[in-house]
């Protein structure tokens, strides 16, 4: 369960007073719960508000902004479809290598009509042209291929990876623009750097 009047009050606090975008998250959380019956989706302990909360903490990097997000493994959909509620002026593309939970989010996407699509595959193995101006990734470890394949899909010069961690993860491929501690230890933005190019 979760308290209405809290929800409100987080979205209050960045200045989110659209009902329309309260209901579409009250959908998504419904949804969440239908789903969660059918497969685990969550853990048993699992608390809403806090996973609210951390996605928020992604949108504030993100507010306002426009482009293409890359979304890495986006289980249950937090922050992707927070962020794709939030975010109109973001195309938001999710990754997630599980079939149901894939199957999932496509059904959320669907019953809240929002901006996003999915890619039922492994981050290892995509295969796209599209380039990206940000990638999010909560709770998941970015290992050396990830980092290279993340940096092959971001934009040069403005692509840059947010990452929710504690403490900030030491990534070859990316520069530490800062970590985000106003309202969150676990949120840090990256920029992707200019690797030179490797001699056969």
């Amino acid at each position: 369960m979760y308290n209405q009047n809290l929800l409100k009050s987080l979205l209050e606090k960045i200045n989110i007073k659209d009902q329309e975008k309260l209901e579409k998250i009250e959908i998504y959380i419904e949804n969440l719960k239908k789903w969660n019956k059918i497969m685990n989706l969550t853990s048993k302990h699992f608390d809403i508000i806090n996973h609210i909360q951390d996605s928020l903490m992604f949108f504030e990097v993100v507010e306002n902004k426009s482009g293409n997000l890359i979304d890495i493994g986006s289980g249950n959909g937090f922050p992707a479809i927070i962020l794709a509620i939030l975010c109109n002026k973001l195309n938001i593309t999710m990754v997630e290598s599980n079939t149901k939970k894939s199957i999932f989010l496509k059904d959320t996407i669907h019953k809240l009509q929002i901006q996003a699509n999915v890619l039922n595959i492994d981050i290892l193995n995509i295969k796209t042209e599209k380039k990206f101006e940000y990638a999010t990734i909560r709770g998941l470890k970015c290992n050396y291929k990830m980092q290279k394949i993340i940096h092959s899909l971001l934009l040069n010069k403005q692509g840059k990876l947010i990452v929710w961690s504690y403490p900030p993860p030491l990534l070859k491929y990316f520069t530490l623009l800062n970590s985000i501690s106003k309202n969150n230890k676990y949120i840090h933005v990256y920029a992707k750097e200019q690797v030179e190019q490797q001699p056969i």
